[in-house]
Parts: C-alpha cells; sequence; structure tokens
C-alpha cells in the first residue's frame, strides 16, 4: 500500500530557512524592474569607436537610454532600482569587454549577456548578487513560497482521496500545481485519507499527503514564477519536507506535553493510545505511513501497555511508542504550528 521512498531530512532547509528569512526581513521588499537604463563609465584605455557597436548590442537586448561618459570620482559599479526601472552602472573596459556587477562580457558574448539581463527583469537584483538556496530558488522566493504554504487547511481530509484534498487545497494558495505522467497515475488511487490534516498548514499538508503515493513536492522557478510540481520520490534528491524542526524547545512549543497525570494502558493498540494523548494534547498527529509499511509495523495490532504511574505526557508516549519500535518528535509546519510526528525507530 504505500511506497518504500524514504523522507529527505528537512534540517538543513530549514536551518537555511532561519538564515535567509533574517536576511530578507533586513533588506525589506523586492522590486523586479521591467525596464533596463544603463550608464556606461569608460575605462583609460577604452577606444572611442567602440561605443556605438555597444549601444547597438545593448539595444537589441532592450536596454533603453545607454549613455557612455568618463567617470567621475565616487563612481561605483552596481544596480538601482526604481519602481520597474533599474538603472545599472557598468564599465567598458579596456580589452573591449562591458563589466557589469557579477558579470563580464564581449560582444560576442551576446547569448551570456541576455542571460544576464533576464535574470534581472524576472528575479531582481538578488537574482544577480545571490546564490539560489533550495530547488534552485533565491533567498527572497525561498520565504515567500514558504509563506504562501502557511495558509491553514480549514476542512476535514480523513476519509477523503487525496487528490481531492489537494485540489481543495490548490484553491485556497496562490501558488499553482504542476505534474506529469507518473504523479498523475499515483494520484488516482482509491486509497482514501487516514490523516486529518484539519488545521495544518499547506505546505505540510501537501507532503504529508503525497508521501503515502511515492510522491512529494518540489518548489520550481518557471518564468520568473514559482509552481509546485509533484513528482515521484526517486526522481529527486530534494523536496518539501512534512513539517520543520523549530529553534524552540518542546516544552516552550507545547508546554502540556510535560503535564504530570496518572495513566494506566493495558494491551491497546498503539494507535488508538497515541491518538489519545494527541487529542488530549489538542496536537494535530502525523504518521510516516511509508516507514512502518517498511517495518511491518500495524497500528491497529501491536498493543502496548503501560502499568499505572504518574508521569508526563511525553514520557507517557515515548514508553508506549517503544513497545511498537516508533518514536515521536514534535515539529512545526510552516504557520508555526506544532504537531506530533510520528515514525519508526531508527
Amino acid at each position: 500500500m504505500f511506497p518504500r521512498s524514504i523522507p529527505r531530512s528537512c534540517g538543513a532547509i530549514s536551518a537555511a530557512l532561519m538564515l535567509v528569512g533574517m536576511l530578507v526581513n533586513i533588506a525589506g521588499a523586492q522590486q523586479v524592474p521591467k525596464r533596463i537604463e544603463m550608464e556606461l563609465l569608460t575605462a583609460e584605455g577604452f577606444r572611442s569607436e567602440d561605443a556605438r557597436p555597444w549601444i547597438e548590442l545593448l539595444a537589441s537586448l532592450n536596454v533603453e537610454n545607454v549613455r557612455i561618459r568618463s567617470p567621475k570620482d565616487g563612481d561605483q559599479l552596481g544596480i538601482r532600482i526604481d519602481g520597474t526601472t533599474a538603472h545599472i552602472t557598468g564599465q567598458l573596459l579596456a580589452d573591449g569587454r562591458l563589466s557589469l556587477p557579477k558579470g563580464k562580457f564581449y560582444r560576442s558574448d551576446k547569448a551570456s549577456l541576455s542571460t544576464w539581463l533576464s535574470k534581472l527583469t524576472t528575479g531582481g537584483e538578488e537574482a544577480i548578487t545571490d546564490k539560489p538556496v533550495h530547488f534552485g530558488l533565491f533567498p527572497r522566493q525561498f520565504v515567500e513560497t514558504h509563506d504562501a504554504l502557511a495558509v491553514r487547511v480549514d476542512f476535514v481530509t480523513e476519509g477523503k482521496l487525496p487528490r481531492d484534498v489537494l485540489k481543495s487545497i490548490s484553491e485556497r494558495i496562490t501558488l499553482s500545481f504542476v505534474t506529469d505522467t507518473n504523479s498523475k497515475a499515483a494520484l488516482a488511487s482509491e486509497e482514501p485519507m487516514t490523516d486529518e490534516l484539519l488545521g495544518l498548514a499547506s505546505g505540510t499538508a501537501i507532503a504529508a499527503t503525497l508521501r503515502p503515493l511515492g510522491l512529494v513536492m518540489v518548489p520550481e522557478l518557471s518564468s520568473g514564477k514559482v509552481r509546485l510540481r509533484i513528482k515521484s520520490s526517486t526522481e529527486v534528491t530534494e523536496s518539501w519536507p512534512i513539517g520543520w524542526p523549530s529553534e524552540s524547545t518542546p516544552r516552550e512549543l507545547c508546554p502540556d506535553l510535560f503535564k504530570f497525570l496518572n495513566v494506566e494502558v493495558s494491551n491497546t493498540p498503539v494507535g488508538e493510545s497515541m491518538k489519545a494523548i494527541a487529542g488530549r494534547l489538542k496536537l494535530i498527529l502525523l504518521v510516516d505511513h511509508n516507514g512502518l509499511a517498511r517495518g511491518d509495523i500495524d497500528l491497529a495490532k501491536t498493543k502496548v501497555s503501560l502499568p499505572k504511574t504518574n508521569t508526563f505526557y511525553a514520557r507517557a508516549l515515548e514508553r508506549l511508542l517503544f513497545q511498537a519500535k516508533l518514536k515521536h518528535e514534535l515539529r512545526i509546519d510552516e504557520a508555526g504550528t506544532p504537531f506530533l510526528w510520528v515514525s519508526p525507530l531508527r
């Protein structure tokens, strides 16, 4: 029923998200220009007869208002974006090359120069000055994708078909799905959802819906816009995770996990026990169905017990799950809401 795909680690992605999130907050709103103007400074030794060919070449690449002049004190190469117009200061070198931020071009490098300009008009200045962080996305695109996937699921999912759940989520977010032949075949599954995702952020919910089908979600950039490609987990090395590690401690995320209670469990299915605890804690419970299938662990048939004792919820859950060769982890979704992730012991 569940494919043997292995989940990708989300630690590196989470660390990058926190870092670029801070950088984006510092940088302010990103502007993506539609028009480009250039002011080119002539280096010593630059031949004046080379000016017109450069003006003509840049005009053919839709660069407007090209101005060539001698440098002055304080001049610096750079990009300044004002509304929808990028003002670029570059330099024409003695060897005939055009020097721009993060790039030097001969007139014969028209294709490379065109790519440089295209990056600027589709991704803004960061597409020139920054490196992609994950999924080929630049820092701001990555953070904006994460934020777009923070929309909460506001409908019941348990018992519904995965494709219907995804369709409903797609109607509530601003990003679009892209599928291929293999993913469409997997999404044709008539096996209903066993997880209840109500209240969970869309990104985590999508990943949790896809995983039992052997599928993953991979954000990708197309024509300057981010879209969500659904692929087989065997075809990718990086995919959107089911939740994220948190900088906060479990006690900070869910203080009730450490509340004491009198508890006694006698020969009860582990699935029933962990759902009862999650319910008392008002935490969404997600299960690594693929891992359970690999380990031949049946939540309904595997019985657990706990002698009458006074302990805290986290400890009780740990002891019960251990008997079924399982463990729990507190993760957060894209909205920062904690949930329980149960998976096999490694």
